[in-house]
């Protein structure tokens, strides 16, 4: 008895030995494949189809589910979330990928209800959203198991993950991208007593840099809405003051200073781009130095932290420092290392914003041949060219009718102040009555 129990646990930890080491051969054959930049997931993402001529390493747009991508994201810059881009999916009768994937391939997926075709999630609407290979990159290794024996996935650190730009056709531009990024970053639950606030994420306090809060209510005219700091609000006047502005009044700013420089962008191109580029130039310069001298700094405290761990975990395993030392120092290591793994990326997208600073002036001319005709602010429209918008103080506390400066950041190029004025005067001859 005891040696057929003693048979059967031999076979037990055979097998498991074996699933064990088929399991890591697995992953050494994939991790092998994502490092040539080479697609590895078993199906081409929504959006795309498998490259005819290169099947199992190359995808190209799906001329069936490409355009409703653009859709998604088109929608996200009009101010849609993802809650409404769902619902307006399902009103259109868009299947789903799932639904899709069935459609096409007979092969009923994990998860997916075939029984509701145009039953879009929130969840796969914000997952579109916020996937880089809609941009032309690879990112691989993006998602693991628990072990061999436990299938469910797990986000890997963005450290283990492997990216390769520009691998296949993109389905957005950079500049969508960017400010469906923007609005998802700024992301906020709609009212139900009030339509959308479109400036959400976009207006800003000049004196504290806390965000300024639109106030709306059922027994308020519309013409009284009004925006007041977000640090005044809840720490008091010792924090900061009010910087009241109606929401209407706000509007009509932006809205007037929007056509004023498209207008300008419009008519003498050259002049406009030399007035942004010499604006720009020295204070860039001075950014792009600064952010280059902390890129490298952090870099290469990052190289840094990986010897360290290394040699923390050769102390430990060799018995040289105790257990609950490894712990504390491994815990510090690994919170230095992902403050800068959070940081980095975004020093580095905005120094790479800094260098093309000619390609940026220019996208920003493109858009504003797109947009001849602005007769009211939307989403879009302050999507597209705003950046930031920054309230000053009134000069006058409590008075409703004294100065009281706003500073518009565009998007790409930044503060357009004043405009020469010889252009400014030549500018104004032919803005348009509809316009001006």
């Amino acid at each position: 008895m005891l040696r057929n129990e003693t048979v059967i646990l031999y076979s037990r930890l055979s097998n498991e030995f074996y699933a064990k080491d088929c399991s890591k051969k697995g992953r050494s054959v994939v991790r092998l494949k994502a490092e040539t930049g080479a697609r590895v997931a078993s199906r081409p993402r929504y959006g795309y189809m498998k490259d005819p001529s290169d099947p199992k390493r190359h995808m190209v747009p799906d001329p069936e589910t490409a355009p409703v991508v653009r859709y998604i994201f088109d929608l996200c810059v009009s101010g849609k979330g993802p809650a409404q881009i769902a619902k307006q999916l399902k009103k259109d009768k868009i299947p789903t990928p799932g639904y899709h994937y069935y459609q096409k391939n007979g092969v009923e997926l994990t998860g997916v209800d075939i029984t509701q075709p145009y039953n879009w999630s929130t969840k796969t609407v914000a997952g579109i959203l916020e996937d880089e290979t809609y941009l032309g990159h690879t990112i691989n290794l993006k998602s693991t198991t628990v072990s061999f024996k436990n299938k469910k996935r797990i986000d890997r650190p963005e450290s283990e993950q492997l990216r390769f730009e520009n691998t296949h056709e993109a389905l957005v531009t950079q500049q969508t991208w960017e400010i469906v990024q923007d609005i998802r970053k700024h992301k906020r639950r709609r009212a139900n007593m009030a339509e959308q606030n479109i400036f959400s994420g976009l207006v800003y306090c000049m004196d504290c840099g806390g965000t300024m809060v639109l106030h709306r209510a059922h027994t308020m005219d519309a013409a009284k809405n009004n925006f007041m700091c977000s640090t005044y609000k809840k720490k008091g006047k010792d924090a900061c003051s009010g910087h009241y502005i109606r929401e209407q009044e706000l509007s009509a700013i932006i809205l007037d200073d929007i056509r004023r420089v498209t207008h300008f962008a419009r008519q003498n191109e050259m002049r406009f781009a030399e007035h942004i580029r010499k604006k720009q130039g020295k204070e860039a310069q001075q950014e792009i130095v600064m952010l280059q001298k902390k890129i490298d700094t952090m870099q290469k405290r990052q190289t840094e932290l990986t010897k360290l761990f290394k040699r923390l975990y050769e102390d430990s395993v060799l018995g040289r420092i105790p257990d609950e030392q490894y712990r504390i120092l491994s815990q510090e290591y690994t919170a230095e290392q992902k403050e800068i793994q959070e940081q980095l990326p975004a020093m580095e997208a905005r120094l790479r914003e800094l260098k093309d600073s000619s390609s940026n002036i220019a996208r920003f001319i493109e858009n504003a041949k797109r947009y001849t005709e602005i007769p009211e602010l939307t989403s879009e429209i302050l999507h597209i060219f705003i950046k930031r918008v920054e309230v000053g103080e009134r000069a006058e506390k409590y008075s409703r009718t004294a100065p009281q400066e706003v500073r518009i950041y565009y998007r790409d190029i930044g503060l357009v102040d004043e405009l020469p004025h010889s252009m400014a005067d030549a500018m104004a001859e032919k803005i348009p009555d509809e316009v001006a």
